[in-house]
Parts: C-alpha cells; structure tokens; sequence
C-alpha cells in the first residue's frame, strides 16, 4: 500500500477540497470491494426445535443424515436459518409435484 503524506497547513482551501474530492472519489470505488455480506441468522439447537417443533433425537437425526446441515464453533452446535427455510420451501416444493 502506498502511503502519502499531505500537509493541510500549505494547501488553500479550494486545493483542499479537491484533495477531499479525489479521496471521495477512490473510496467509493473501493466500496465494492468491502461491503458485508448478507450477515447470516445462527439458531442454537434449542430454538430450531421451538420453532419446528421437533425433538432432539429428531433434529440429531436430520443433522446426521444431511437433512440440515450443523455447524459447530468450539464445543456448540448452530443451524443457519435462511438454509433451514430454505430446505423447507424444497421439501415443500417437491412434495407437491
């Protein structure tokens, strides 16, 4: 990365807000590049099965054979929702054809 120093102190203020202009300018086009993903919704194991309304072995049992997929951080276990809805809508989506 290229460092500039600029000396405010020796600058009018109409070179100035050109400076300011220019940096405006190269920001936004570097926006692109660092805008946050869409953040995801994590859900503990707990409150997929309040909200599904299923039972642990049920929800082990999904977790094992692919049906959701289990994400761990350390030693506990997380569900992204938008892949839960997700599955849902496709199950409900085939068992209509």
């Amino acid at each position: 990365m290229i460092e500039k120093t600029l000396h405010i102190s020796e600058m009018n203020a109409d070179d100035l807000s050109r400076q300011f202009q220019a940096l405006a300018s190269k920001l936004s086009a570097l926006e692109q590049y660092v805008k946050p993903s869409k953040q995801e919704t994590l859900l503990s194991p707990k409150e997929v099965m309040e909200w599904l309304k299923i039972s642990a072995p049920t929800l082990n049992e999904w977790a094992k054979n692919g049906t959701l997929s289990r994400y761990k951080l350390g030693n506990r276990a997380f569900y992204k929702k938008e892949e839960i809805m997700a599955n849902l809508d496709g199950t409900r989506h085939a068992n209509k054809l």
